[in-house]
């Protein structure tokens, strides 16, 4: 376990606002003894699927105000060497026991600021049972020479974010001074000529950026009809929705998914578009769930590791394989044994969240 201080927010991602510094890093690897099963925001997230959803990092070149999540608000970030995800990932695939693995690399922060992706994504290409990499990104690290570099390190998707076609309202979603709209237009033009495909996903704010969820479904309009269609460009609309940890978007309004859905499907039959995307369209099919060996309200004694994101947060050790995430008013040490109760534990999405307990 390392401390690194090297990972900043790039200048050309835009001017984050000053108020938002990041702190140092803590680098996971063999010697933190921290396991990848069990956290939210790092390591390996399953949901009984044949899609890895990988968090390599916390740290985030914006400061979005509806990130659900709250990077680049954390006390502390993390970062797991490539080396040990891979370790862990290879973990993974054993026992879901599957042929066709996606790996989508979905960070609670932004994928394109990890110090070794390089060697990540060539190290996956290298397994043979994963089918797709994929990855998630805000796209303001991408420039032509980048997504050359991905394409030859074996990416095989980018689902990018763009929540409005006019600059000013994406850099105040996105809190920053300012958004270089043109340029990640550029970059969606680069990635359609590459061998890789593009997923454009807005959020859409119900009553706020109505207007630009509209002009972006046009844009994907006139790319198809350039011939960039299905599965090579597609248009992935997301519904707002807001987390009690989360940053919000004021006036914004949540919408119920089922009349959410219906809105959609009146949208494509007006725009000729595909925008109801289910698992059907991505290869994505039932298998074997990595499950915790522990259910909700059981109590267990687990081994305090170290300080978590958050102040009361901390990650512990439950056994070899699992770690857990222990919430606390009180203050804990590292090496501390600790009697806890799991508010958290399901059958699918293997996440732990526990509490102490007398």
């Amino acid at each position: 376990m390392k401390s690194d201080k090297s990972l900043d927010s790039e200048s050309e991602s835009g001017s984050s606002s000053s108020a938002h510094k990041t702190p140092p890093m803590i680098s996971i690897d063999e010697d933190s003894n921290v396991p990848l099963f069990g956290l939210d925001f790092l390591g390996i997230l399953d949901r009984g699927t044949n899609v890895l959803e990988v968090k390599p990092i916390t740290i985030c070149n914006l400061h979005c105000k509806y990130c659900f999540v709250s990077a680049g608000d954390y006390h502390t970030n993390f970062t797991a060497s490539a080396s040990y995800l891979l370790k862990w990932i290879k973990k993974a695939i054993e026992i879901k026991k599957a042929q066709s693995i996606e790996v989508h690399l979905a960070p609670y922060g932004e994928i394109l600021l990890h110090p070794q992706l390089e060697e990540l994504i060539r190290g996956l290409r290298q397994i043979d049972t994963i089918s797709t990499i994929s990855m998630q990104t805000n796209g303001m690290l991408l420039n032509p020479s980048r997504i050359q570099a991905l394409e030859e390190w074996g990416m095989d998707r980018l689902n990018i974010s763009l929540n409005s076609m006019d600059a000013q309202e994406c850099a105040s979603y996105c809190g920053v001074q300012s958004y270089n709209l043109q340029r990640l237009l550029s970059s969606f033009d680069t990635v359609l000529e590459s061998n890789m495909d593009l997923l454009i996903a807005p959020v859409w704010f119900r009553g706020i950026n109505d207007q630009g969820i509209e002009d972006i479904v046009q844009y994907v309009q006139e790319k198809h009809a350039q011939g960039y269609q299905w599965p090579k460009l597609r248009l992935g609309l997301q519904n707002y929705l807001t987390y009690k940890t989360g940053r919000k978007i004021r006036k914004a309004k949540m919408r119920d998914f089922s009349f959410f859905y219906s809105v959609l499907q009146k949208m494509e039959k007006s725009s000729g578009l595909k925008l109801k995307l289910g698992p059907k369209d991505f290869g994505i099919f039932k298998t074997e769930a990595i499950t915790p060996p522990v259910r909700l309200n059981e109590i267990e004694f687990v081994q305090i590791l170290m300080a978590s994101r958050w102040k009361n947060e901390y990650i512990a050790r439950l056994n070899e394989t699992w770690a857990v995430k222990v919430l606390s008013k009180g203050a804990l040490k590292p090496n501390q044994i600790l009697k806890v109760k799991f508010i958290r534990s399901s059958l699918h999405g293997n996440l732990l969240t526990a509490i102490p307990v007398n």
